[in-house]
C-alpha cells in the first residue's frame, strides 16, 4: 500500500527511511506536502509532514537528546528500544519510564536553526494557493495519545512517565499599551518577551512565520540562505515546560528560545534543499530575451520621464548579480543612483515602487530620513542577554532588491548609531558586504543585493554609478496617465510573465569575453588613460561590468565588440549629463 507524503508519520519514515527519500527526490511528491507558510496553524496537527521555504535568520547551539533511549514498563519490569529522531520530547506509557543510565541509550547532536518566512518576498512569487482543503482531507485527524512526553534531555526523575504532565501556568496575553502579544512562562519568571521579538524578522511581516528547525544531518548552508525544509512539524502545547528547571539560562534566553509552539512551531528536518527555483524552464527566454528587453525598456523609459538612457541603466541593475569576490573587488555589482527626479510629481518613489514590485521577487522599500537613520536597526547585532542574534533591516537574502528613497532626507546631526548605519549601507552598496555586530568584534558577512537609489542629487551613500534623469517635460505633465497606462500594460499575464521569468533567468546565466573583445578592451583602456589621468582599474572593472549586463539583456553570453562600443558610448552621455551639471 503506497502512503501519501503528507500522511507519513515519524515511526513509518524511520521504517521505510530510504523509500521516503527517494520519494521525496520527485517535485510532484514535494508539492503534494502542505505547506506552512501561508496558512493558519490551526490547520495543521501536531506531528504532521509540512513544508516550509524562508530565510535561514540564526544558528543556535547544537543540542543534546537521545537518538536511542530504552524504556522500562514498572508494572511488568520489561525493557523495550525506542527511537528519540524527529520528535521533542521522550514517548512512553503512563505505566512506563525511561531508564537514563541504561547502557543501550544512544546520544547524539541535532543542530537548531531559526527560519523565518523570507523576507521582502512580494505577493506574485509566494506562488502557494490556500492548502486548507489538502491540510484537512490529506491524513487523519489529531486523536488523544495515551502517551505522555517528557524532554529527551531530562534526569531519570523528572522522566519518570507514571504520571500525567502538570501544565505550568504559562499564557499570551494582550499589552493594550502597544498592541503586541507578550509570553510569561510563570509567576517565578516575570520576564516578558513581545512576539514580535520573538519571531525577529527584519522587516516587518504581517503574516509572517517563525520555526525553530531541528536538523539531523550536515547540510552546507550559511546564514541569510533560503531554503526550503520537509519536516514534521511539532505543535506540542507542552514545549518549553521542560527547560524551566534548568538554572543554567537566564529568564530571557529561557524564553527567547523556548517559545510556545503556537507562535513558533518546531520542525523536525527530514530534507533541507536550495530554494527551488520557480521556473524550472528557461532555455526558451535566452532566445526570446530581446524582444522580451523592449517591452522592458518602454516601461521603464516612460516611467523614467521618457529617459531611455536610464532605463537601460536600470535593466542592467535588475539583472545584476555578483559573479566574482577577490579580496575588496566584488564584479557583478551594479548599485544605481538615479537623481535628479523631478519634484512636481511628489509620490514618484512609491508609485515606481509599486510598479517594480510586479517585476522583482524579493524587494524592500527603505525611507530614509534623519530619524530612520538615528533610530533604527540595519545592521544584526547578538544579544549575549538572550543569547541570539537579533536581526536589523539590511539582513536580508542574496537577490533582494533594496530600493532606497533618499528625497525625504534633511541634514542634521548623525548619532552613533546613524554612523553605524550610514557605514553599513556604504559597504553594501560598495562592496557587498555587512559587518554583523557581535559587541567585542565585527564579522562580516558577504552578500548579493542590489542597491537603487533615488534622490533629488547626488546620494550621500557612495554609489559609483550615477545616472541623472533627463526628463522630457511632456512626460512630467502627463506621469498620472503613464503611470495608468503601464499598469494596464503588465495586466497581460503572458508578458508580465516573460519580463519577471527574464529578470529572475539573466542573473545566473555564465558569461564569456571572447580574446578578440578582450584585446579591445585592452587598447580601449590605454586611450582611456591618455585622455584621462583619473580614469583607473576600478573604472575600467565597472565598464566591464556595465558591457556584461548589456550583453545579457539582450541574451548574448559572450561580449561582442559592438557591445562594448556601445557600453562605451552609454558611459560617455552619463558622464556628460553629470559634468553639465556641474558646470550649471
Amino acid at each position: 500500500m503506497i502512503i501519501k507524503p503528507c500522511d507519513w508519520t515519524v515511526d513509518y519514515y524511520l521504517n521505510n527511511e530510504e523509500n521516503c527519500n527517494k520519494s521525496l527526490e520527485e517535485l510532484d511528491k514535494l508539492q503534494e506536502i502542505p505547506s506552512l507558510n501561508y496558512e493558519s496553524l490551526d490547520n495543521f496537527r501536531d506531528g504532521q509532514l509540512v513544508r516550509f521555504q524562508g530565510m535561514l535568520q540564526d544558528m543556535y547551539n547544537p543540542e543534546y537528546y537521545f537518538k536511542k533511549y530504552e524504556v522500562i514498563d514498572t508494572k511488568t519490569g520489561e525493557r523495550s528500544s525506542k527511537c528519540g529522531m524527529y520528535i521533542d520530547s521522550a514517548r512512553c506509557k503512563p505505566h512506563e519510564r525511561v531508564s537514563i543510565d541504561s547502557s543501550n541509550n544512544e546520544s547524539s547532536e541535532r543542530q537548531t536553526w531559526i527560519v523565518i518566512s523570507t523576507p521582502g518576498l512580494n505577493d506574485w512569487a509566494k506562488g502557494n494557493q490556500p492548502l486548507t482543503k489538502r491540510i484537512r482531507t490529506c491524513g487523519r485527524e489529531p486523536s488523544t495519545s495515551d502517551c505522555n512526553k517528557r524532554g529527551l534531555n531530562q534526569t531519570d526523575e523528572q522522566m519518570d512517565c507514571s504520571e500525567p504532565v502538570k501544565k505550568k501556568d504559562k499564557k499570551i496575553t494582550d499589552n493594550n499599551t502597544n498592541d503586541a502579544s507578550v509570553l510569561q512562562l510563570n509567576e517565578s519568571t516575570p520576564m516578558i518577551v513581545s512576539k514580535d521579538y520573538l519571531l525577529n524578522f527584519p522587516i516587518p511581516n504581517e503574516n509572517g512565520k517563525a520555526c525553530i528547525v531541528k536538523v539531523y544531518k550536515e547540510y552546507p548552508q550559511k546564514l541569510n540562505q533560503i531554503i526550503d525544509i520537509v519536516g514534521f512539524l511539532s505543535l506540542d502545547p507542552n514545549l518549553g515546560e521542560t527547560v524551566d528547571s534548568d538554572e543554567m539560562l537566564s529568564d530571557l534566553e529561557r524564553q527567547t528560545h523556548h517559545p510556545p509552539a503556537s507562535i513558533v512551531p518546531r520542525l523536525h528536518a527530514i530534507k533541507i534543499v536550495n530554494e527551488i527555483s520557480e521556473y524550472s524552464d528557461n532555455s526558451g527566454i535566452i532566445s526570446m530575451a530581446e524582444g522580451i528587453r523592449g517591452d522592458l525598456r518602454m516601461i521603464l523609459s516612460q516611467l523614467l520621464f521618457g529617459d531611455e538612457i536610464a532605463a537601460d541603466y536600470l535593466i542592467c541593475h535588475l539583472i545584476s548579480s555578483v559573479y566574482l569576490r577577490k579580496d575588496y573587488l566584488c564584479l557583478g555589482n551594479f548599485s544605481l543612483n538615479i537623481t535628479n527626479i523631478p519634484k512636481e510629481y511628489e509620490n514618484f518613489t512609491k508609485d515606481f515602487y509599486e510598479i517594480l514590485k510586479q517585476i522583482i521577487a524579493k524587494s524592500h522599500f527603505l525611507n530614509i530620513t534623519l530619524e530612520t537613520l538615528n533610530e533604527m536597526n540595519f545592521v544584526p547585532k547578538k544579544d549575549y542577554d538572550c543569547n541570539r542574534l537579533t536581526t536589523g533591516i539590511l539582513q536580508l537574502s542574496d537577490n533582494t532588491h533594496l530600493i532606497i528613497d533618499e528625497t525625504n532626507l534633511t541634514t542634521g546631526q548623525l548619532t552613533v548609531c546613524g554612523r553605524q548605519n550610514y557605514g553599513a549601507m556604504t559597504d553594501l552598496t560598495k562592496f557587498q558586504k555587512l559587518a554583523y555586530d557581535f559587541k567585542f568584534y565585527n564579522m562580516n558577512y558577504e552578500t548579493d543585493i542590489p542597491v537603487l537609489i533615488l534622490s533629488d542629487v547626488k546620494s550621500f551613500i557612495p554609489c559609483e554609478t550615477q545616472i541623472m534623469l533627463k526628463p522630457d517635460p511632456d512626460s512630467i505633465n502627463m506621469y498620472p496617465r503613464i503611470l495608468e497606462a503601464a499598469t494596464q500594460y503588465l495586466k497581460d499575464e503572458g508578458r508580465l510573465n516573460n519580463i519577471r521569468q527574464y529578470v529572475n533567468t539573466l542573473k545566473k546565466v555564465k558569461f564569456e569575453i571572447s580574446d578578440e573583445t578582450t584585446n579591445i578592451i585592452q587598447d580601449d583602456f590605454v586611450k582611456l588613460r591618455q585622455n584621462d589621468e583619473k580614469f583607473s582599474a576600478d573604472n575600467l572593472h565597472l565598464l566591464m561590468v556595465l558591457s556584461r549586463l548589456m550583453s545579457l539583456s539582450y541574451g548574448f553570453k559572450t561580449l561582442t565588440p559592438e557591445m562594448w562600443k556601445r557600453s562605451l558610448e552609454m558611459e560617455m552621455e552619463r558622464k556628460n549629463r553629470l559634468l553639465k551639471r556641474n558646470r550649471n
